[in-house]
């Protein structure tokens, strides 16, 4: 298992976050569990730390975003994060309800790195971590 700086979940849902959340936490890969309820709140969140001057300290390493919220959905999101001065770039999970073909072909084509089904359980995350950890080592 790898060791993340920081993660950011995203979901307009408690109780989805709260789950999300102890499963972070028991796996023991981050010290740093940030939130946001929108895509909207989480964008205001990567700004504010890509102004800040250690920002690459500031940035999560890991992107957790639910599909389907309300201001801003997890695709918008996406989008917009894509504009963001963000380096090194997140690794970016949609973690979702939805399995419609369309939704993941979308997700694909964004460069998100993982399209999960919720509840996020343990397993799910590790075969999720493990799967980024091969990529990165035949990059």
């Amino acid at each position: 298992m790898i060791f993340l700086k920081s993660v950011l979940l995203i979901d307009d849902d408690p109780t989805a976050l709260y789950v999300a959340r102890n499963v972070l936490k028991r796996q023991n890969i981050t010290e740093q569990i940030m939130t946001a309820q929108n895509g909207f709140e989480a964008i205001s969140k990567l700004q504010a730390a890509c102004s800040d001057p250690f920002y690459k300290e500031a940035t999560p390493s890991l992107i957790i975003v639910d599909v389907k919220m309300p201001v801003m959905d997890g695709f918008q999101f996406v989008e917009a994060m894509q504009g963001l001065p963000l380096n090194p770039k997140p690794l970016v999970a949609m973690l979702t309800s939805s399995q419609n073909e369309y939704d993941i072909k979308r997700a694909d084509m964004l460069g998100v790195d993982g399209y999960l089904g919720k509840p996020l359980t343990d397993e799910k995350l590790t075969e999720f971590l493990d799967a980024c950890r091969e990529r990165c080592l035949h990059d």
